[in-house]
């Protein structure tokens, strides 16, 4: 038995609002940007590592980052920054 459901209405939230306010309210509700916040917890990790090792592993992975985001600045380059903050 085959069962034909459409799943627009419950996979497009806006599109599914029958209230004008609640609309408007979803207009105005700010979803954080997960490339964002993963940059700012790798910048915290780095920054608060306590040895050499997990700072290189995490330099490691923002370097895989950059290399998978070509288009946006250098997490890498963000991280040596951070470093550098006394020197600044």
């Amino acid at each position: 038995m085959t069962l034909l459901v459409d799943f627009t209405a419950l996979s497009d939230a806006d599109a599914a609002v029958t209230s004008g306010l609640v609309a408007r309210r979803r207009a105005t509700t700010l979803v954080p940007d997960p490339h964002a916040t993963y940059r700012a917890q790798l910048v915290t990790a780095y920054v608060t590592a306590a040895y050499p090792a997990v700072r290189r592993s995490l330099l490691e992975e923002a370097a895989a980052y950059d290399r998978r985001h070509p288009g946006e600045p250098s997490l890498a380059d963000e991280l040596y920054g951070a470093e550098l903050r006394e020197v600044a």
